[in-house]
């Protein structure tokens, strides 16, 4: 089959991995793929997906501005934009679609996003929505347009063939909002198995003082508010004086990272933490190689962090806190370690059962491996998509 994929992000940092991996999924399955996107921010285009805990360092100047224009404008001016920008992604769509009509298109939901859904019944296809946030879920600016982006969103949901939500937390939420069920599965983030593979991948160089056979505990994502990196700063503090052999390896930038490295000369504890900053996506194995254990500081109640993961696929003992989206991924004692959220006890409790036993690590990891790479590959996640919309449409025409 031949699949438009629709979406409207900047296309790096996980949204680039995200959309690439499922892309790539798709066309090692045998299906063809075109990408719709934003001008200059073609997750296909070079140096997109090296960057994935910080904004890309290098930025074309009509995509420097447009994201200068996302982060500035007023909120009204940006939902205005939205509405506009249906006509450039119909002009694209239409354009790529002379050159070859789609038998499904694909659409990473954005809000006031009209012209996929419109091109799909035009053209008489199917369309997926893939739906990560939704206009009053996830979406990290005012909303002024409150009564027209939610009648847009309800419109363009329901004529869906296949829904995908990245949680059972999720999922329930649009269904309690009044979304069809019969067309909504979970489809959560994944990895790909061959590039997240503990068996093929050299840890990165360790500092000279964490090289003392010291447990690595580490973090990879962007230093945001709501990632509570500091909290690792918090229990390293209260960890100190029962695991000292415990070093801390935090991989990433952000607005946070200041405030991070301020607690550490606080409490004097900048000589067990090793902060490489950034770092390309394609590195990201390597140190996630080079940790024994691996946390998840803090999630949202619907989301699927990426790095869960990643950190599962590499075999690492995972620490993560007890949400409904990480219980559908994390056995508590069996393929991880699970904490109240938001409580700095919990999680130092949690961290020292995993410092303390390496036995436990290595139980952890094992299964955590074998049971990602059995249920959460970008592959098992689009071969699943292309069967339910292939089936969806066998029945459709069955029925006419």
């Amino acid at each position: 089959m031949h699949v438009l994929y629709h979406h409207r992000t900047a296309g790096d940092r996980v949204e680039g991995v995200h959309i690439m991996g499922m892309v790539r999924a798709l066309r090692r399955l045998g299906h063809t793929v075109q990408v719709s996107s934003p001008p200059g921010c073609d997750p296909q285009r070079e140096g997109a997906e090296e960057w994935a805990a910080s904004p890309a360092p290098v930025e074309g100047p009509l995509r420097s501005r447009l994201k200068r224009f996302a982060r500035n404008a007023p909120p009204v001016l940006f939902e205005l934009a939205e509405l506009c920008y249906n006509f450039y992604s119909a002009f694209d769509m239409l354009r790529r679609g002379r050159r070859r009509r789609p038998d499904i298109i694909y659409e990473r939901t954005t809000s006031n996003s009209i012209a996929p859904t419109l091109l799909a019944r035009w053209w008489n296809v199917p369309i997926v929505q893939e739906v990560n946030v939704t206009a009053t879920t996830g979406r990290l600016r005012p909303l002024v347009l409150r009564r027209l982006t939610c009648g847009i969103e309800r419109w363009m949901l329901r004529r869906a063939a296949l829904i995908l939500t990245v949680s059972g937390a999720f999922r329930r939420l649009l269904v309690a909002r009044g979304f069809p069920s019969e067309r909504m599965i979970v489809s959560q983030n994944a990895i790909d198995p061959d590039e997240f593979n503990p068996a093929a991948t050299r840890p990165a160089d360790r500092p000279a003082d964490v090289l003392d056979g010291g447990v690595v505990v580490g973090y990879v994502g962007t230093f945001l508010p709501w990632h509570r990196a500091e909290m690792l700063v918090e229990a390293a503090r209260e960890l100190a004086p029962t695991c000292p052999h415990a070093r801390w390896l935090l991989v990433g930038d952000g607005v946070e990272r200041p405030k991070v490295e301020a607690l550490l000369a606080e409490y004097g504890l900048a000589d067990r933490f090793w902060m490489p900053g950034a770092v390309a996506h394609r590195l990201v194995p390597s140190y996630v190689m080079a940790m024994d254990a691996a946390v998840v500081p803090h999630s949202n109640p619907h989301g699927s962090p990426m790095k869960l993961f990643e950190y599962m696929a590499m075999g690492k003992a995972v620490v993560a806190p007890r949400v409904p989206p990480i219980e559908e991924v994390v056995r508590d004692g069996e393929t991880g370690v699970l904490f109240t959220p938001g409580d700095l006890g919990s999680l130092r409790d949690a961290l020292r059962s995993v410092i303390r036993d390496a036995e436990l690590r290595e139980r952890l990891g094992r299964n955590a491996r074998e049971y990602v790479a059995r249920h959460h590959t970008w592959a098992h996640n689009a071969q699943r998509v292309m069967a339910l919309v292939g089936h969806r449409k066998k029945g459709k025409a069955r029925a006419t």
